[in-house]
């Protein structure tokens, strides 16, 4: 039987993007952690590149993924994430899923009409029924064209935020919107290290792997990058909302969140915001190394609230 599990939280029928279910930050065998789109908002016709990021509990070469795009518009009656058909296989029906091949990073062409199928613009009317009513957007003012990448049977669901036309606006909201308007970045994480009680530190992710004795205490932190101008922005982003009911654009900055994983020891939270101690702009965790000696991994994943992700992954030895 084929299992759904969420990397992007649900596509509901607000069409926002759901909280992602990291189920438990332990990994014990072989799990989709993220998926990623790039661009990380596109437009109809456009190429996207999706990676995948899969982690294992031993270090060993995942097997790689089978992906589709979900090409079937969810009825407004179906309570699930995504139209059930899609769920069927990698490759079903022209009609309701595009398959894109299997691999850590497949490119998916965003169909024609997709702000029709998932987005803010009435779709076209089936053969002896009214024409259906747009998708709501999400908090964010966000749609999203849903993504299946599958392991052993098992459908993860990821989402391609979309750059539809503002919708149902005010003329002069409208203009502005054009004007200002810059599509969603995914952001990125500078650094991934440890930090010992001494304020000594170690990058995760470097060839010389850091060595921590059995239970001891140390700070896990994940810097952001930076955000200087709109055009090179890889932290929190300002970005533009349209508030029907005051008829006006709002603007807003992102938060950024950071999931944490470990093939073993103990990560005292699972996920944490950005820490407003830190001089730079970073996410913070306390990790207890196991009391067994050995190799271990962990790993960073960052989101912001439009839909972007990226992450790192590191290691370290207990001796």
């Amino acid at each position: 039987m084929n299992r759904l599990l969420f990397v992007f939280s649900a596509l509901a029928a607000s069409a926002c993007v759901p909280d992602f279910d990291d189920e438990t930050s332990r990994i014990t065998g072989t799990r989709v952690l993220a998926i990623r789109a790039f661009p990380a908002e596109a437009a109809k016709n456009q190429k996207v590149e999706l990676t995948a990021l899969i982690a294992t509990s031993d270090g060993s070469e995942p097997e790689l993924p089978a992906w589709s795009l979900c090409v079937d518009r969810k009825p407004l009656s179906e309570l699930g994430p995504v139209s059930p058909r899609c769920l069927a296989s990698p490759a079903s029906e022209p009609e309701i899923v595009e398959g894109l091949g299997e691999g850590l990073e497949v490119t998916a062409t965003l169909p024609a009409k997709v702000c029709q199928l998932f987005g803010p613009e009435r779709p076209d009317p089936k053969a002896g029924e009214p024409s259906g009513r747009p998708v709501d957007p999400d908090s964010t003012g966000g749609f999203y064209q849903p993504v299946l990448s599958w392991l052993d049977s098992t459908a993860v669901l990821g989402a391609i935020r979309l750059d539809c036309p503002l919708s149902g606006a005010t003329r002069d909201a409208t203009v502005a919107y054009n004007e200002r308007h810059r599509a969603n970045q995914n952001p990125e994480l500078e650094s991934f290290e440890l930090v010992r009680a001494d304020g000594g530190s170690a990058a995760l992710d470097a060839e010389q792997v850091p060595v921590l004795a059995p239970g001891e205490r140390v700070r896990l932190r994940a810097r952001f990058g930076d955000c200087v101008d709109a055009e090179t922005c890889r932290g929190a982003e300002d970005y533009l909302v349209y508030d029907r009911e005051a008829e006006r654009l709002e603007e807003r900055r992102e938060t950024l969140v950071v999931s944490w994983f470990s093939s073993s020891g103990e990560l005292d939270e699972e996920r944490s915001d950005g820490d407003p101690a830190e001089e730079l702009a970073a996410a913070t965790n306390t990790f207890t190394a196991p009391s067994e000696p050995g190799e271990l991994r962990l790993w960073a994943v960052v989101r912001d609230d439009r839909g972007g992700v990226s992450w790192r992954a590191g290691h370290l030895r207990v001796d």
